[in-house]
Protein backbone atom coordinates (compact mmCIF):
# COMPACT_ATOMS: atom_id res chain seq x y z
CA UNK A 1 0.00 0.00 0.00
CA UNK A 2 2.77 2.50 1.01
CA UNK A 3 4.92 1.20 -2.13
CA UNK A 4 1.82 2.21 -4.71
CA UNK A 5 1.54 5.49 -2.78
CA UNK A 6 5.30 6.19 -2.77
CA UNK A 7 5.82 5.08 -6.61
CA UNK A 8 2.43 7.58 -7.21
CA UNK A 9 3.81 10.34 -5.80
CA UNK A 10 7.09 10.10 -8.07
CA UNK A 11 5.02 9.38 -10.89
CA UNK A 12 3.47 12.58 -10.47
CA UNK A 13 6.78 14.69 -9.35
CA UNK A 14 7.70 13.55 -12.17
CA UNK A 15 5.01 14.55 -14.43
CA UNK A 16 5.08 17.39 -13.16
CA UNK A 17 8.15 18.26 -13.70
CA UNK A 18 8.53 17.28 -17.68
CA UNK A 19 5.46 19.12 -18.06
CA UNK A 20 7.30 22.00 -16.74
CA UNK A 21 10.00 21.60 -19.10
CA UNK A 22 7.86 20.92 -22.06
CA UNK A 23 5.75 24.33 -20.91
CA UNK A 24 8.64 26.50 -20.85
CA UNK A 25 11.27 25.08 -24.25
CA UNK A 26 7.80 24.66 -26.58
CA UNK A 27 9.25 26.63 -29.46
CA UNK A 28 12.66 25.27 -28.78
CA UNK A 29 10.54 21.98 -28.82
CA UNK A 30 8.38 22.47 -32.04
CA UNK A 31 11.13 24.02 -34.44
CA UNK A 32 13.72 21.02 -33.69
CA UNK A 33 10.24 18.48 -34.65
CA UNK A 34 9.95 20.41 -37.81
CA UNK A 35 13.74 20.73 -38.69
CA UNK A 36 14.24 23.99 -38.03
CA UNK A 37 17.52 25.14 -35.49
CA UNK A 38 17.06 27.81 -33.86
CA UNK A 39 20.63 28.07 -33.09
CA UNK A 40 21.67 28.96 -36.82
CA UNK A 41 19.95 32.22 -37.08
CA UNK A 42 21.67 34.56 -39.43
CA UNK A 43 24.75 36.49 -37.90
CA UNK A 44 25.27 33.44 -36.19
CA UNK A 45 28.10 30.82 -36.38
CA UNK A 46 28.29 27.22 -35.84
CA UNK A 47 30.63 25.72 -33.81
CA UNK A 48 33.49 24.05 -34.93
CA UNK A 49 33.65 20.37 -32.50
CA UNK A 50 37.01 18.96 -33.10
CA UNK A 51 37.85 14.95 -32.38
CA UNK A 52 40.88 12.82 -32.54
CA UNK A 53 40.75 9.33 -31.50
CA UNK A 54 43.30 7.92 -28.98
CA UNK A 55 43.80 4.71 -30.74
CA UNK A 56 45.67 1.96 -28.45
CA UNK A 57 48.21 0.17 -29.88
CA UNK A 58 48.28 -3.74 -29.03
CA UNK A 59 50.36 -4.68 -25.95
CA UNK A 60 51.85 -8.23 -26.17
CA UNK A 61 50.64 -10.85 -24.06
CA UNK A 62 51.86 -11.23 -20.30
CA UNK A 63 53.54 -14.85 -20.36
CA UNK A 64 50.87 -15.17 -16.75
CA UNK A 65 47.95 -14.79 -19.21
CA UNK A 66 49.82 -16.26 -22.16
CA UNK A 67 49.99 -20.22 -19.90
CA UNK A 68 46.13 -19.64 -18.49
CA UNK A 69 45.71 -19.76 -22.14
Amino acid sequence: MIATAVTLAILWFVGTILGELVRQNRDKIISALQGQSRVLQPGSRPVTVRFSPRYRTAEPARPALRAAA
